[in-house]
């Protein structure tokens, strides 16, 4: 049974509590994904790897794939993701950030591809890309299912066969420090993969939250080879229709550690930019360090 039949089952049928209501208790919903473990996500970051040294010993490739990123945020392919978020970003001069990440979606692969054919004969850049699509492609029915089920299947443009999904690998460094929880700027968030899921601390929405309610999800799956946990929680893009996002933040630990996360964003949603006219959202705490 591939990961999401075994959603389909829990929320439509095995469980008694909708998904709404575990969102609301919980802050996440927990899912076993059989199709992916930690022997395809473990092959992931050992390509991420190659693309970090590539990028960071041949700056030419990387203003390349700078100014790519710049002219697919200027197409009309962009507004489909309703965000800027694409590409490389290297913060592991940053202090505090101390992080490197890569923003992937299948349009921006597609685009380089098409617009910037000389990445294909890069190993290290197109082999990555490859490895994000092969994982990624696995998730649209996912979020599909995860709507329809809150009775908001039509968040997501119906005629295409994925909802605009936002691929992001991140790798932290040791020197890496949060001090505040966020909340995502997603419709969904898919924590699909983690080297130390003890540093994922949550909390289930509420008025007025402090650091003691946030904590590591209690999961009935592990992380193996050919199988693992993957937690799903609201962003802010539900909160319309009294569905609230699911502060969380990752902790440091002092060590080198990996992560991959699927954003599910709304199709050409246009943010509001008077700040008076967005939702308030309850105040984060500072988690001391």
């Amino acid at each position: 049974m591939t990961f999401y039949l075994l959603f389909l089952c829990t929320f439509q049928g095995l469980c008694a509590i909708p998904l709404a209501e575990q969102f609301k208790q919980a802050g996440y919903v927990e899912i076993c994904d059989e199709k992916h473990g930690s022997a395809t996500y473990d092959s992931l970051y050992a390509y991420f790897d190659k693309l970090i040294e590539f990028l960071q010993t041949n700056q030419v490739w990387a203003q390349k794939l700078y100014h790519a990123k710049e002219r697919f945020i200027r197409s009309k392919d962009r507004n489909y993701y309703a965000t800027d978020f694409f590409g490389f970003y290297d913060e592991s001069e940053r202090e505090g950030r101390s992080q490197i990440s890569f923003y992937y979606s299948i349009h921006f692969h597609e685009f380089i591809c098409s617009r910037c054919p000389e990445f294909n004969q890069v190993p290290a850049i197109i082999d990555f890309l490859k490895a994000c699509r092969e994982i990624q492609k696995s998730y649209g029915n996912l979020f599909h299912e995860a709507a329809a089920e809150l009775g908001l299947a039509k968040i997501f443009s119906p005629q295409d066969e994925q909802p605009p999904i936002l691929f992001k690998v991140i790798k932290y460094l040791p020197s890496y420090i949060a001090t505040k929880p966020h909340y995502d700027g997603t419709v969904f968030s898919l924590f699909l993969d983690s080297t130390d899921n003890q540093s994922l601390l949550l909390a289930p929405y509420k008025s007025v939250l402090t650091v003691d309610d946030f904590s590591s999800p209690c999961r009935k799956f592990s992380r193996w080879h050919n199988q693992n946990s993957i937690l799903l929680i609201p962003g802010i893009l539900l909160a319309e229709f009294s569905i609230y996002p699911t502060p969380h933040i990752v902790t440091q630990s002092g060590k080198i550690r990996y992560a991959t996360i699927a954003f599910a964003m709304r199709p050409h949603h246009i943010s509001q930019k008077n700040r008076q006219s967005l939702p308030e959202f309850s105040p984060l705490p500072n988690f001391k360090h």
